[in-house]
């Protein structure tokens, strides 16, 4: 090989290290920028979700007997109530583990990435029933894998501040529909996807249940949250025979809570 061309040679192999090297600080700070662009509209969104829930008139309503059961300060759930999506609800709160983000009507991904959102089928925070919270294993629910049966969490809706203690935790089939089914008694569900550091689209959901504690304490109001509109009428409750074999299949509001958690 003549001269020339083995100093050429030698000089090509440093150019494409220095264009490589370019190519990924490039992709490194834009990636940085996307991550920060994500975490400011995140902190923008957590922000004014809690400015609106402080702004909130409280709703007043007859408050129960000294005699009457301490659940009945949870209003009964309401099928015909509709909330406008991303309307904020409440702010949950798990003191053992540092977790507080106020959750939004809608399990769809907007709402997801900014927040937790409520399942839309289930009891609204405040009301009895199974009230079902979902949010993603990478941001706000990341600290349940901590998780221990006796946590507290705390759900403070405009009017009031309803406790809840952790009596459960378990992995489940994303077919496992049951863990959003209605219930008598005032239970809260938290889910998310497992494993907690699976890379991709997790297969698996990670279920904590945990059952209303009646505060003898507790002074608040009953718990309500406002009405934006109400549905035409209510609605029937389905067959257990109807419901899918998929939580992804099973309604709506499930395909968009199951398909959005990743």
């Amino acid at each position: 090989m003549p001269y020339p061309q083995r100093y050429l040679a030698k000089r090509r192999g440093p150019r494409l290290l220095s264009w490589m090297s370019y190519l990924l600080v490039i992709a490194g700070g834009a990636a940085l920028g996307w991550w920060a662009a994500n975490l400011t509209d995140t902190y923008l969104a957590q922000w004014r979700a809690r400015e609106q829930l402080a702004s909130m008139p409280s709703m007043t309503m007859s408050t129960p007997s000294a005699s009457s059961p301490r659940s009945s300060l949870l209003s009964a759930p309401r099928s015909s109530v509709m909330v406008k999506p991303g309307t904020p609800l409440a702010e949950l709160s798990i003191p053992r583990l540092g977790v507080s983000a106020v959750v939004m009507e809608g399990s769809d991904d907007r709402t997801l990435r900014v927040g937790l959102g409520h399942i839309e089928s289930t009891s609204l925070p405040g009301e009895s029933g199974n009230v079902a919270i979902a949010g993603h294993r990478d941001s706000f629910f990341r600290p349940l894998r901590n998780v221990q049966v006796g946590d507290d969490i705390l759900l403070d809706t405009p009017n009031a501040r309803v406790h809840y203690r952790v009596s459960s935790y378990s992995v489940v089939n994303p077919s496992e529909v049951s863990v959003i089914d209605p219930t008598q008694d005032a239970r809260l569900t938290l889910v998310t996807c497992f494993p907690f550091y699976f890379v991709g689209s997790a297969p698996d959901r990670f279920i904590v249940r945990a059952t209303y504690v009646a505060d003898v304490q507790q002074s608040h109001p009953p718990p309500v949250v406002p009405l934006v509109s109400k549905a035409p009428s209510p609605r029937a409750p389905r067959p257990r025979a109807a419901q899918s074999a998929s939580l992804a299949n099973r309604g709506g509001d499930r395909r968009g809570a199951s398909r959005n958690l990743r």
